[in-house]
Parts: C-alpha cells; sequence; structure tokens
C-alpha cells in the first residue's frame, strides 16, 4: 500500500539560470582550493610541476590538507590560522560540492521547490565478469535553492583566503 502523503518529484535537468550559475560557480571555487593545496604541497616539497603533477594524482582535497598538516608538524611550520576549523569547513564544503556534482535535481509540481538527493552506493571497475553494480536512492532529499549555493559560496570565499594565508605562512 502506498503510503497517503508520498508524491513523486519528476527529476529535473534545466534548472533556472541562476541556479546553474551559482553552482558552476561552486564547482570553479572548490577546484581553486583544491589547485592552491596541491601548490602548498609542491612548494612545500620543492617539487617542480611536472614532478608535483605526478606525485599528486588527484588525491582528494582531505587527504591534500592532512598531508599540509603533516608536513606543517614535521617543519615546525608557525600558522595563525586554526587547522582544525579550516578542517572541519573543507569537510563541509567538499561534502556540499560532491553532493551539487554528483546530485539529482527534482522539483516539488505543488510547491515548485527545488530539492536535490544523492545517489548512493558502491561500484567497482569490471575486471572480472563478477561486477558489483548497486546505487540506491539517499531518503530526505533536502530543499536546495540559490541561496544555499551563494552561502557555500561565501563559504568557500573565506577559506580560498585562509588557504591563501595558509601558503604564505609555508613559504616564509
Amino acid at each position: 500500500m502506498e503510503h497517503p502523503r508520498r508524491r513523486e518529484m519528476p527529476v529535473v535537468r534545466d534548472l533556472p539560470p541562476n541556479l546553474m550559475r551559482e553552482i558552476g560557480r561552486v564547482i570553479v571555487f572548490h577546484a581553486y582550493v583544491e589547485w592552491q593545496l596541491s601548490l602548498i604541497i609542491h612548494d612545500f616539497l620543492h617539487l617542480t610541476k611536472v614532478l608535483g603533477r605526478l606525485a599528486d594524482r588527484d588525491t582528494r582535497a582531505m587527504d591534500r590538507f592532512d598531508l599540509i598538516c603533516d608536513l606543517i608538524d614535521l617543519k615546525n611550520v608557525k600558522t595563525p590560522v586554526d587547522l582544525i576549523r579550516l578542517r572541519k569547513s573543507l569537510v563541509s564544503v567538499t561534502t556540499q560540492r560532491d553532493l551539487l556534482a554528483h546530485g539529482t535535481w527534482t522539483r516539488d509540481p505543488q510547491t515548485k521547490y527545488f530539492f536535490l538527493r544523492l545517489a548512493g552506493g558502491s561500484w567497482k571497475p569490471m575486471k572480472s565478469k563478477k561486477v558489483q553494480i548497486k546505487r540506491s536512492i539517499k531518503r530526505g532529499a533536502a530543499q536546495y535553492g540559490i541561496e544555499e549555493c551563494r552561502s557555500l559560496n561565501q563559504l568557500i570565499g573565506g577559506i580560498i583566503l585562509t588557504v591563501d594565508r595558509l601558503h604564505l605562512d609555508t613559504l616564509g
């Protein structure tokens, strides 16, 4: 028996232009943070651009940040940056960025609000005929709109300033 309050919300791909613009900013700003974290590592280890690309291999932003924290500790670098707070902020923006980049948008036909839900699961590359593909939709999609994107962009903007400051501290 179907739940009396449950209603279908169609998946949409055409979002309003202002929402798409803000999502694009989140993606671009987050990419800048990832690049800046890589640059800090390259400078710390005195790597050339070519060696840096080979050593980095597109690791996750949190892995890069953890390596930076280890290098700061090993080299006794003094910085006023609150690394614990920065890490928490990075976890938050990375999670939200991943949701925006990989989530599915739906729109309530009655209220016209947009919702964002994440398809979760596991996937393993095909090595043999035994392939595991399991995807599920997480229940309880959150209402998400232009204001949430703008708020996330402001948070990433603050992180950019903090990471820039951290980079200066590691150089000197």
